[in-house]
This record gives structure tokens, C-alpha cells and sequence, in this order.
């Protein structure tokens, strides 16, 4: 327990198997609760989380053969935690910052934080198409919804699991993640904020389509601001 809380951690994971354990390891000790959701894994994801103590679940749905969003849907829904973190597998956020994270959350009274990776202190990791998508869905956010973020795109949050339901989540593929930073940011029941954090290289392949998958998050943005605006 952290600040009498309980964590729980959730990592949506496919073919990670490869550099999981060290993940893992790397977890601290203050979470107490490590979901890995495995969306179609074909390696031993699975069985390596399995033998570090994870809670393993397996998550099979997509849409277009990716199931990001279905994968964290289902590990939020099932984490006991008080505070829920989520990040990836791949040793590119700071998990060794989740207490810190935490404090900012508590310390600012707010709901839900997003961990921006942005503005970066080194940008050598990093594909320059990346950094451009990013700004550019950036703006796109605060021109259409007048909020502004740093890093539209983390894929590390930190929140309390009685804000869940008022987070209304519901893309189940890449799209969940612009969406969960556009429903904390505008809703009236979240208070939300940022958090800098650093990310590390990535290891392993990523499954990222850069160029397919900033263009559907872009359109997502829109017609999702639209779509608001006609209820």
C-alpha cells in the first residue's frame, strides 16, 4: 500500500514475451496489483508474465487487427486497485515514477493525470514522424476543444478506478488513447493534469503504423468533437 492505497498496474502486451521479464522486474514495489493483458500474443507473453506472479488475462478482440483499447478496457475493469496505472511493455515509460506520479495526483487533488513525454530532453529515440504527428494531434486537441496537452498520445495514466466510469471508454483500438486524455480533459466530473515523465528506447518491434494510425486518430478527434456538439 502507497499513501494506504492500493495500485494496481495494467499492460496491455502482445508478443512481449521477449523483454517482459525485465520489465516486470523493473516494476516497484509499491504496486501492489500487475495485469497483463494479452491481445493475441503467439509467443510466451503469456507464460513469462504467468511465472513472474502476474494476473495474466487474455483479450482477443480488434478492430483491424489491433486491440490496444479492448486489451486496457478489460485490465481496468478488472484491476482492485484504488489508484490504476497503465503503461506498456516495452521498457519505454518510467514505472520507477509511478510513486511520484501518484503524489502529483493526490497532492492536486485531481482524478486522472497523464504522464507527458513531451517536451523531449532527447529527441535522438524517437522518429521524426512520431514528433511531428504528435504536435500536430496536439493542436488539432486544443484548436477543436480549447485544451491543451503536451502529449496527446502517452500511453501512461494514472488514475483513481472510481473515476472509470466517468472516463467513458469505449475505442478498442489505438483510439483509446486520445480518447481517454479528451474525456478526462472536458469533462465536467474529472479534474485532470500532467505529469512529465522521460521515456527510454522501446524495446522490441513496435506494432505502430505511424503514418495509418496518426491519420485515424486525427479523424477520431474530429468526428468525435463533432459528434459531441450534436448531443
Amino acid at each position: 500500500m502507497y499513501r494506504n492505497l492500493k495500485i494496481s498496474l495494467c499492460l496491455p502486451c502482445r508478443n512481449e514475451g521477449e523483454h517482459l521479464a525485465s520489465t516486470l522486474k523493473g516494476i516497484p514495489d509499491i504496486v501492489d496489483e500487475v495485469i497483463v493483458i494479452s491481445n493475441r500474443s503467439t509467443d510466451d507473453t503469456v507464460a513469462v508474465a504467468k511465472s513472474l506472479g502476474a494476473t495474466v488475462i487474455e483479450e482477443d478482440r480488434v478492430i483491424n487487427n489491433i486491440g490496444y483499447g479492448y486489451a486496457l478496457m478489460t485490465g481496468f475493469s478488472s484491476a482492485t486497485g484504488d489508484i490504476i496505472v497503465s503503461g506498456d511493455a516495452d521498457g519505454t515509460y518510467p514505472f520507477g515514477d509511478i510513486a511520484k506520479a501518484v503524489d502529483y495526483l493526490i497532492d492536486n487533488k485531481l482524478n486522472f493525470v497523464s504522464c507527458a513525454r513531451y517536451p523531449l530532453p532527447d529527441k535522438s529515440h524517437v522518429p521524426l514522424q512520431l514528433r511531428l504527428g504528435i504536435f500536430l494531434l496536439n493542436n488539432e486537441f486544443r484548436l477543436l476543444y480549447g485544451n491543451k496537452t503536451n502529449d496527446i498520445l502517452s500511453g501512461m495514466w494514472v488514475f483513481e478506478r472510481s473515476s472509470l466510469e466517468d472516463l467513458c471508454l469505449s475505442e478498442g483500438d489505438w483510439n483509446l488513447s486520445p480518447q481517454i486524455k479528451v474525456n478526462a480533459m472536458t469533462s465536467k466530473k474529472i479534474r485532470s493534469g500532467e505529469f512529465q515523465i522521460v521515456e527510454a528506447p522501446r524495446k522490441g518491434v513496435s506494432h505502430q503504423r505511424y503514418f495509418q494510425t496518426g491519420l485515424s486518430h486525427a479523424i477520431w478527434i474530429l468526428k468525435n468533437r463533432f459528434s459531441r456538439s450534436s448531443h
